[in-house]
């Protein structure tokens, strides 16, 4: 009887979980290199639950028109399955998906389709490799460059690079970002990923994504993680800004948890209510500003970049 009864749990399990296990396709191996004399993108965090709050920060962003949009990770609630990543992903920012390699029915169709262009760059964040299959569906879904986890791509006057935090360690994706970043030829560098280095959210620090981006030549880092809004500053260093946005849809971390030394970090933080970040490049300065649902006219916190670097 207890052998019958174990069988029966095996068999349960595998029809539940066994249908989830899906196989990874190979990355196509893209390149997204842009030529461009000016740029807006929208940088979006820790947001896909489809929800009314999910909803109305991609309609905050819509408004925007942005050339593409950049993800600081939890692109898919709760396990990253691919039966939630329509509902979560495809419903609110379907047109700027160019997913060529996915089943055809997770293809998104919309206007990057049509364009054959893609405007959509996530990062994955540790919601988005919960399930059975890990991260595959992340990568079956998302056509992107490079092998997909991690990656750069340029557009206009801006090298972006984004790297995979759910990574144990960055033994691998450290040396391959200093050597991008010593080729890159562009004015601005963006680094972007989920586990914040530096944060007094609930989560706090991430000392493995301790990087020397001010060696690097990086300007901003962009993350998640927690979910409020965020920038910080060494007082020892001109750069890089560390830039958290967590707060576009899934919910709200308090600020000031973990509190950071003040004589190392200049904090500003914000946890009153969900937005976006929207990124400006007039094709000589650099702006970043973080708008919030309450007020979509004045942002909650903004600053530049110049030409010439650290100037603020």
């Amino acid at each position: 009887m207890r052998k019958k009864l174990l069988l029966f749990i095996g068999f349960f399990f595998f029809v539940a979980w066994g249908c989830d296990k899906i196989s990874l396709t190979d990355p196509p191996g893209i390149e997204v290199n842009i030529p461009a004399d000016s740029l807006v993108f929208a940088v979006i965090g820790d947001y896909g639950l489809d929800s009314e709050n999910e909803a109305a920060v991609a309609d905050l962003v819509k408004s925007w028109d942005p050339d593409f949009i950049i993800t600081t990770g939890d692109n898919n609630y709760d396990q990253g399955e691919m039966s939630t990543i329509e509902d979560n992903i495809t419903k609110h920012y379907g047109d700027y998906i160019y997913n060529y390699d996915a089943e055809e029915q997770y293809q998104c169709n919309g206007k990057a389709f049509d364009e054959q262009l893609n405007r959509f760059f996530p990062s994955p964040g540790n919601h988005d490799t919960y399930g059975i299959s890990g991260m595959k569906p992340y990568l079956n879904f998302f056509t992107l460059p490079g092998n997909e986890a991690y990656y750069t791509f340029t557009w206009g006057d801006i090298a972006f690079f984004s790297m995979n935090s759910t990574a144990s360690f960055m033994g691998e994706q450290e040396p391959w970002l200093k050597e991008q970043l010593a080729n890159t030829g562009k004015t601005f560098n963006i680094v972007y990923f989920h586990h914040s280095p530096y944060s007094t959210g609930r989560h706090g620090n991430e000392q493995k994504m301790q990087l020397d981006y001010y060696a690097m030549d990086v300007d901003v880092v962009f993350t998640g993680h927690d979910h409020l809004y965020s920038r910080i500053e060494r007082t020892d260093e001109e750069g890089p800004y560390y830039v958290i946005n967590g707060a576009s849809g899934k919910s709200l971390y308090e600020c000031g948890v973990n509190p950071l030394d003040e004589q190392e970090f200049a904090v500003t933080c914000y946890d009153d209510d969900f937005g976006a970040i929207k990124g400006t490049w007039d094709g000589t300065e650099l702006t970043i500003a973080f708008y919030a649902l309450s007020n979509m006219l004045d942002p909650v916190d903004r600053f530049s970049i110049g030409n010439v670097k650290n100037i603020k």
